[in-house]
């Protein structure tokens, strides 16, 4: 159960800020009308998830809920995971560069 709540929680923080990107996109007066198809299938897509996912996890099928919700869910926890652990884990700054003609590597002359 405590699984479903958390993939619920970060699914609906999901939809708000599709939400506040389509209500951004409402107050730009020349684009109002233009495109809004689409915005109603990509707001459409993650309310049916979270309606579907309730109704089932209100039905006892709790495993399918799950995966539903975590479909949803998976990229917009995966994207901000990976460039935070690429912020955190890429080398520091090279002091000074030598470039071999092979490779692109940085080397530094007291290495040997």
């Amino acid at each position: 159960m405590r699984l479903f709540r958390i993939l619920f929680a970060i699914d609906v923080l999901v939809l708000l800020m599709l939400a506040y990107l389509f209500v951004d996109w409402l107050r730009e007066p020349r684009l109002a009308g233009d495109r809004f198809g689409i915005w109603v299938l990509i707001l459409g897509v993650p309310m049916l998830v979270l309606g579907g996912s309730w109704a089932l996890n209100a039905n006892g099928k709790t495993t399918v809920a799950k995966v539903l919700l975590g479909v949803l869910a998976a990229p917009f926890v995966a994207v901000p995971l990976r460039v935070g652990l690429s912020e955190l884990l890429k080398p520091p700054p090279c002091k000074s560069i030598i470039w071999d003609g092979d490779s692109n590597a940085c080397a530094d002359p007291a290495w040997g």
